[in-house]
């Protein structure tokens, strides 16, 4: 049984996105660009707490995309206020000291990226590169492994994996408050908060007013978020039906965290899937200008990118298993826990 994320240094995950840079007193120049190194903080976390620190309103920072928690990940920022060197300095003396200290504390780290004129908003991420260790593998696999060492290609069903329905160390029902705020019955999605374990889950239970008032009160991102996570269950479901009409009994299913996955076991199938699912579309929800709305935009139903497999050795967290190197990029809205989760399922069939 692989094992990712046993370490957050297990899991590097870096942003890419090309931003334009001017010089800061050109005309126009709004934004400052600051990059974000972090761990144990999900990226909404992340920005109350700067702009806690900087006093800023929330909405004052601009991301393109959201990291997660359990891992070590690289993003960009857009603030509408120009830090000096000093005050990142003073907030990676606060709050970056757990980098390197031992049991894996959480940590957050700024440095400046550039200025320019641009907002960054979620949708303009061009993508992620990864570079993970995969654990507990067993004789076979490293075997296997060593003798497909190198660059070769992966093609994978391009799934929402479960962080995008919940925070690690609470249950996976970000797409049930999607749904429930969709019905009008903020009751029922208050309810839901508060069993998150996310961070507005202690604000949550703490109030007190009509339901409601409490999304009203609430970074409008976030509540775009839940609404986009509703959105990306039923294009799942939709997913997983291309799946099973197309590839028959070479599937492998998986449950994690209760979110139900079926993958094809074969390059083939993949292929399959993605030819009927030409044309298959997916409704996003953004805060924008004010406004929150819905759009139906393309996403690919498979994904091919170029996997780099290398460094094959004992696993020194487990006597007797084996871990290995996993690098390799995907383009934005694609998860990496869902492709190295194929990689291994067809690694395996191509073996029996």
């Amino acid at each position: 049984m692989t094992l990712l994320k046993k370490f957050p240094a297990d899991f590097l995950v870096s942003e890419s996105l090309v931003l334009p840079t001017t010089a800061p007193d050109a005309e126009g120049t709004h934004y400052h660009y600051v990059r974000l190194r972090k761990r144990g903080y999900t990226t909404f976390e992340a920005i109350e707490t700067l702009s806690g620190f900087y006093g800023l309103d929330a909405r004052d920072i601009g991301y393109a995309g959201l990291k997660d928690e359990d891992a070590i990940t690289d993003q960009l920022l857009a603030l509408t206020v120009r830090l000096r060197s000093q005050r990142i300095e003073e907030f990676n003396t606060a709050h970056g000291a757990g980098e390197h200290r031992p049991g894996h504390p959480p940590f957050l780290l700024l440095r400046h990226h550039g200025y320019g004129p641009l907002p960054l908003g979620v949708g303009q991420l061009d993508g992620n590169s990864f570079h993970i260790v995969v654990r507990h593998l067993d004789q076979a696999q490293a075997e296997r492994l060593n003798d497909v060492r190198g660059r070769r290609s992966l093609y994978f069903v391009n799934y929402y994996d479960t962080q995008r329905f919940g925070v690690p160390t609470g249950p996976k029902q970000t797409h049930l408050i999607g749904m429930a705020l969709l019905a009008g019955d903020h009751g029922r999605a208050l309810d839901l908060v508060r069993e998150s374990g996310s961070p507005e889950a202690d604000a949550a239970r703490r109030f007190t007013g009509p339901a409601a008032d409490f999304f009203s009160s609430l970074d409008q991102r976030r509540v775009a978020f839940f609404l986009s996570s509703h959105a990306s269950s039923s294009w799942n479901r939709r997913v997983g039906d291309l799946v099973r009409a197309r590839c028959a009994d070479a599937t492998v299913q998986e449950v994690r965290d209760g979110i139900p996955y079926l993958f094809p076991t074969t390059a083939d199938g993949v292929l399959a899937v993605l030819q009927d699912g030409l044309g298959l579309r997916y409704d996003s929800w953004r805060w924008r200008d004010g406004k929150m709305t819905s759009s139906a935009s393309a996403r690919p139903v498979g994904v091919q990118t170029q996997i780099r497999i290398g460094d094959v050795a004992a696993d020194e967290s487990v006597p007797g298993a084996w871990k290995c190197t996993l690098k390799f990029f995907l383009g934005s809205g694609s998860y990496g826990t869902t492709a190295v989760s194929q990689f291994f399922h067809q690694l395996q069939a191509a073996t029996r």
